[in-house]
C-alpha cells in the first residue's frame, strides 16, 4: 500500500560480484532509476565520441588505482641503485654545492671590490675592472640560480635517502 513502486533488490538485479565499488553503484542507479551518465546522455543524443572519452577516463582510473601492482609500496627507488652510484651523486652534489658557494662569494667580493673603487673614484686595474664588468657581474645572477639548484637537489636527494624503505623504523612481530 505504498505509494512508491516495489524497487527490485540487489539480487534481483543480478550484479556481477566482479564489479568496482564504482561500476556497481553505476549498474545500481541505471537499473533501479534509469540514471545514465553524463557521457550516455550524450551518446543518446548522438555524440558518441563521449562514450569513447568514458572509456578513456576509466582506463586511467584503473590505472592510478593499480599504481602499486607497477612498483610496490614497500619496494624503494634508493634500494635499486647500488651504493657506488648513492655515494658518487651525494659525492657530486656536495661538491658542486661547495664549488658554486665559493664562487658565488668571491664573485660578491670582486663585485664590492670594483663598486667600492666607484664610489671612492680609486682606479682598479683595466684587466680587473673588464673581467669584473664583462664575466663576473653578468653571471652573479645565473650562478646564485646553479647555487640553489644544487642546494635543492642535494636537499631533494638526501629527503629521498631519508625516507627510503631501508631507513624507516618498522617492528617486526
Amino acid at each position: 500500500t505504498s505509494i512508491f513502486p516495489a524497487r527490485p533488490s540487489t539480487e534481483e538485479l543480478n550484479l556481477d560480484p566482479n564489479l568496482s565499488p564504482e561500476e556497481r553503484s553505476q549498474a545500481i542507479l541505471r537499473s533501479k532509476f534509469g540514471l545514465k551518465s553524463y557521457e550516455e546522455q550524450q551518446a543518446d543524443l548522438g555524440d558518441y565520441r563521449a562514450l569513447l572519452d568514458a572509456e578513456a577516463k576509466k582506463e586511467k582510473r584503473d590505472k592510478l588505482r593499480n599504481i602499486d601492482k607497477l612498483w610496490p609500496e614497500d619496494k624503494d627507488f634508493v634500494a635499486i641503485l647500488p651504493p657506488g652510484i648513492i655515494k658518487g651523486i651525494d659525492t657530486f652534489l656536495k661538491l658542486g654545492l661547495g664549488v658554486c658557494t665559493l664562487a658565488f662569494l668571491v664573485a660578491g667580493v670582486f663585485i664590492t671590490i670594483e663598486a667600492g673603487a666607484k664610489a671612492t673614484a680609486s682606479e682598479l686595474p683595466a684587466g680587473l675592472e673588464e673581467f669584473v664588468v664583462g664575466v663576473v657581474q653578468p653571471n652573479f645572477t645565473p650562478g646564485l640560480g646553479v647555487l640553489l639548484a644544487f642546494s635543492i637537489s642535494l636537499g631533494l636527494f638526501s629527503i629521498g635517502l631519508g625516507g627510503s624503505a631501508q631507513s624507516t623504523y618498522k617492528e617486526n612481530p
